[in-house]
């Protein structure tokens, strides 16, 4: 991604010369590159009004976490200050919000981009991004995510808000694109786990691709309880209409785009961090204790 005060310096910094079929020609150039500067401007407040920054601070917190949990499964006691520090490199925020960024600013369309900053630069759309991302913090407290688990799980009948989060889980597809980016995740993982020397008996691509979709039922049941009750917990203080209207912003064709490019960024993210715990996995798997 191009930062926009690189992009707006170096349209302070042309300078017009030559005939007038030069002039033309400049002419036309500094038109894309007004447009490119300010389609980055653009992308650059929704980025800020999403919240990406706070966010990937959280998904690097988790990745963390799971990665250090590695040792304890796969190479007890060996891994120690080295095997932190090394993780805590593959999960920087910083890495993992520049990879993001760049994959969600390509994945976006340049027509979608006025529909999305409007809904977002809304009082509302930059509450409920609050929202999600207060609610994925506050459950990185494992007692309130539990306790978030089990308030959804509850027997809902009638409730009014219990249909609303499935009608924007089905309205993202959100259920079936975690589940595509766990599996795809867990993959690059083991992929790792292979090019590092890890699996006595290499496995082929096509034994691998068995192994992770074996585990699809299990993920995709975890994933939706998971999903059901972080939405509940984000959009607790929306009002009814205020979900409402942001269901139907997820409905729309620009809605459901800017979505699939979220999950696309995010896609990209995981996969390479988990290849890369993976294979860093293989090499601590591999010592002897002295």
């Amino acid at each position: 991604m191009t930062h926009k005060g690189l992009v707006l310096a170096a349209i302070l910094g042309a300078t017009a010369m030559g005939g007038p079929a030069m002039a033309e020609r400049d002419a036309t150039m500094g038109a894309t590159v007004t447009a490119v500067a300010l389609e980055t401007e653009t992308f650059a407040e929704l980025a800020e009004w999403t919240q990406i920054g706070p966010l990937v601070q959280i998904v690097a917190t988790e990745g963390a976490r799971h990665g250090i949990g590695l040792e304890k499964s796969l190479f007890p006691g060996r891994g120690g200050a080295e095997w932190a520090e090394l993780v805590s490199r593959i999960q920087s925020p910083d890495r993992l919000r520049g990879m993001l960024l760049d994959t969600v600013q390509q994945a976006v369309r340049d027509a979608d981009l006025d529909a999305i900053h409007d809904f977002y630069g809304s009082a509302l759309g930059q509450r409920i991004a609050a929202r999600e991302v207060e609610a994925r913090r506050m459950m990185l407290d494992a007692k309130v995510e539990q306790g978030a688990m089990d308030a959804a799980a509850k027997p809902r009948g009638d409730d009014v808000r219990a249909g609303q989060i499935d009608e924007l889980i089905d309205a993202l597809d959100l259920v079936t694109a975690n589940v595509s980016g766990g599996l795809n995740a867990n993959f690059a993982f083991y992929q790792g786990l292979g090019d590092g020397g890890a699996m006595k008996s290499r496995m082929t691509e096509s034994e691998l691709l068995a192994m992770v979709w074996g585990q699809e039922d299990d993920i995709r049941r975890a994933t939706s309880q998971w999903l059901k009750a972080h939405l509940t917990l984000a959009y607790a203080p929306l009002a009814d209409d205020e979900l409402d209207a942001y269901i139907d912003f997820a409905r729309t064709p620009e809605g459901k785009r800017y979505s699939a490019a979220m999950f696309e960024g995010f896609g990209e993210v995981f996969e390479a961090t988990s290849y890369e715990l993976g294979r860093a996995a293989a090499e601590f798997m591999g010592r002897q204790d002295i």
